[in-house]
């Protein structure tokens, strides 16, 4: 999975927690009861630092101050989180939001913070501290991500944009269902509007804020659009755009008409004053996919379509599970590639899950804002709003529907990859309409494999074909290749050395190799590709894959290897294989690892006791007596009897950033208590204040 950066916090501002604790902390250890007790649990020991894998949280992204999203297991209990420095400020389904107490009352980089010292940095420690704990799936600052497109004057003309697609001719085949639904997770809708009159069913407004919402609230069952101020000149209403291009209604005599005129729109509102957090807009996937969510609501039919014309800089964790999940749950989820015109990969539209859209102009090239990263799936147009190459005397943007703050109805050009994504989502509910029996994943399959040519699209890109998608999904879908590999992911990890997966066309057609690609530069990679039965395309052939470790640091290595085909049409398709592999041994398989019971006060070791990786790290205390304590864990390697210096592993219960005594009753046994370790390499950085260190008892 693609994971989220990651930040290495200031270890030294640990410790600086550690000792104010202390010093405040009353009623130290070693009491001396009569009766005794036992205090047991497991050390969480890190392994060997990925090299390639990790990427650190970044500061500078937008994002809410202070608060941080959580996807927890299954059966954990949010409040079980809200301690140690995190305050619970909501959770539904799966995902709880927390605010960093450490990051409070600290500046923000917008108002001249330096970047150390800003709540966005102690945002993102707090997210990496969190990271570190029990039942934690996934965590990131809640991020802000933005809507794609960028508001533009209004005006009107043909919708050039549809004819480039072959959707006039899709038309003639069909012109949507009532019955297939397309969610719309966007700044809401203006439902006034006449072009989409009988076409809503009950959405939500997911977003928590009633101030980004600007509607008086948070969370409601009313996704209307209240304006998101995104500009001086007023809101940008691109959720009404964005829907109207799906599906305003068409054949009415008014106005323009949707991509299909027939589907059920579902609304569900999460980018307000702003933008929209991670954590409203993965619950928004999760209704619209009939999952469990914070809202406690669930829609009476989960949408076959989510659109999300939105995305940002930063791959989140939190939203690709919710992304991975909706996706499991049969729905095909369709996202704007980004307007960075950079090859950078955003949430959501990067996600396997997600189907991602980028965006061409009205002569089928890259439109010069669009992003063009290789995690892009298909083509649609977006427009130009800087140029007039049909000469109509209007701008090349896309016409859709259209409001404005003081409650005028209208429609208007936009230009942006959020106007590419509709198209892609639009012509989706057209093929599932053509063919009700079709899954996601088989509509996902149609459209890639019946997109049809650019004009020098990047990494051979395809435009969406609505005449082509349409006729194959009445054709059944049958006859489309079906790429398979096994496995689709092979991990040699720190000794494997060789490796095969095989490949299979578990569908029709005739498809030959033409070129494979890595995601990542991978020079211990090797691999020769075999034809089970030679000159007859792809059956049941085999990839032979080596490694070679040679000269390699010590971490983790992985890559993506897109393995790509050709049918008799010279359409394209490809299957991806996810190789990983390590360098070195853990560092951790020879340690010990010396726990400790501190004095609260004086931080004297009262008690200790050792674990290895032969036991998985487990350790238990007996006969201690009443009193509170600290319990801490750590490496001695250079065997100078301290623990928690520099080259050392070192952790504090429940974490180091927020230790808490633990309460020892006569009698009264305490088990299971489990904590992380981190390692103290390299910390010793300049301006670092000292940190206390722990010696031990034996």
């Amino acid at each position: 999975m693609i994971r989220p950066p990651e930040n290495r916090h200031n270890r030294s501002a640990s410790f600086l927690f550690l000792a104010m604790f202390a010093a405040a902390c009353g009623g130290g250890g070693g009491g001396g009861g009569a009766a005794t007790s036992t205090v047991a649990g497991e050390v969480r020991v890190p392994e060997v630092a990925p090299a390639v894998l990790a990427a650190e949280f970044d500061p500078t992204l937008p994002m809410v101050p202070e608060e941080v999203v959580v996807w927890l297991d299954q059966g954990k209990d949010p409040l079980d989180l809200a301690c140690d420095g995190f305050d619970l400020l909501r959770s539904g389904g799966p995902i709880a939001v927390y605010r960093a107490q450490a990051a409070g009352g600290r500046s923000s980089l917008r108002d001249g913070a330096v970047l150390a010292a800003s709540v966005e940095r102690a945002t993102c420690d707090a997210a990496a501290r969190m990271r570190t704990r029990p039942g934690v799936r996934h965590v990131s600052p809640n991020w802000l991500l933005q809507r794609t497109a960028e508001p533009n004057d209004t005006y009107y003309d043909k919708q050039w944009h549809y004819p480039q697609i072959n959707l006039p001719q899709a038309w003639d085949l069909t012109q949507g269902s009532t019955s297939v639904i397309v969610a719309v997770l966007d700044t809401g809708i203006v439902s006034a509007h006449p072009d989409f009159a009988g076409r809503f069913v009950n959405g939500y407004d997911m977003i928590s804020s009633a101030t980004a919402a600007r509607d008086g609230n948070g969370r409601d069952a009313d996704p209307e659009d209240e304006g998101d101020l995104a500009t001086p000149q007023g809101s940008s209403f691109h959720g009404t755009h964005v829907a109207g291009t799906i599906g305003a209604n068409g054949n009415n005599g008014v106005g323009v008409a949707g991509v299909d005129w027939n589907c059920k729109l579902m609304i569900v509102r999460v980018l307000g004053q702003g933008g929209g957090t991670i954590d409203d807009i993965a619950n928004g996937i999760l209704f619209a996919a009939r999952l469990p969510n914070a809202s406690g609501q669930l829609p009476t039919q989960r949408a076959d379509i989510v659109n999300m014309s939105l995305g940002g800089p930063g791959l989140s964790a939190v939203l690709e599970q919710a992304c991975d999940d909706a996706a499991a749950a049969g729905v095909l989820l369709v996202a704007a590639a980004g307007n960075d015109a950079s090859s950078q990969a955003n949430s959501p539209a990067a996600f396997s899950s997600v189907l991602s859209v980028g965006a061409c102009d009205l002569v089928r090239a890259p439109a010069p804002y669009t992003n063009t990263s290789p995690t892009i799936d298909l083509w649609a147009p977006g427009g130009d709003m800087g140029v007039d190459r049909n000469g109509d005397t209007y701008p090349d943007g896309v016409l859709s529907c259209m409001a404005d703050d003081q409650g005028g109805l209208f429609y208007a050009f936009e230009n942006g990859t959020s106007m590419a994504s509709p198209h892609v989502a639009g012509v989706a509910a057209l093929v599932k309409a053509a063919n009700p029996a079709l899954t996601a994943a088989q509509i996902r399959n149609v459209l890639l494999a019946t997109a049809g040519n650019g004009n020098g699209l990047p990494n051979s890109g395809g435009l969406v074909d609505a005449l082509a998608a349409v006729q194959s999904a009445q054709g059944g879908g049958a006859s489309l290749p079906l790429l398979v590999a096994t496995p689709a992911a092979i991990d040699f990890g720190a000794s494997g050395t060789a490796g095969t997966v095989t490949l299979e066309n578990r569908g029709n057609g005739t498809l030959t190799q033409t070129g494979f690609t890595f995601s990542t530069a991978a020079p211990w990679f090797s691999g020769i590709l075999s034809d089970a039965t030679a000159a007859n395309g792809i059956d049941l052939d085999s990839l032979a894959i080596t490694i070679d470790r040679t000269g390699l640091a010590n971490g983790v290595y992985a890559t993506r290897l897109t393995i790509e085909y050709q049918d008799a049409s010279m359409a394209n398709y490809a299957v991806d294989v996810e190789v990983r592999m390590q360098v070195g041994a853990s560092t951790t398989s020879t340690d010990t690892i010396y726990v400790l019971l501190v004095n609260p006060d004086t931080l004297e070791s009262l008690f200790e006791t050792s674990t290895t990786a032969g036991s998985s790290f487990a350790f238990a205390f007996g006969g201690i007596t009443t009193g509170e304590y600290l319990l801490v864990a750590g490496t001695d390697r250079d065997n100078d009897g301290i623990i928690g210096d520099d080259g050392e592993l070192f952790g504090a219960w429940p974490s180091l950033d927020a230790p808490q005594a633990i309460t020892v009753t006569g009698g009264v046994n305490s088990t299971g208590l489990e904590f992380g370790m981190e390692d103290f390499a390299g910390v010793a950085a300049a301006g670092n204040r000292p940190r206390p260190t722990f010696r031990r008892k034996s």
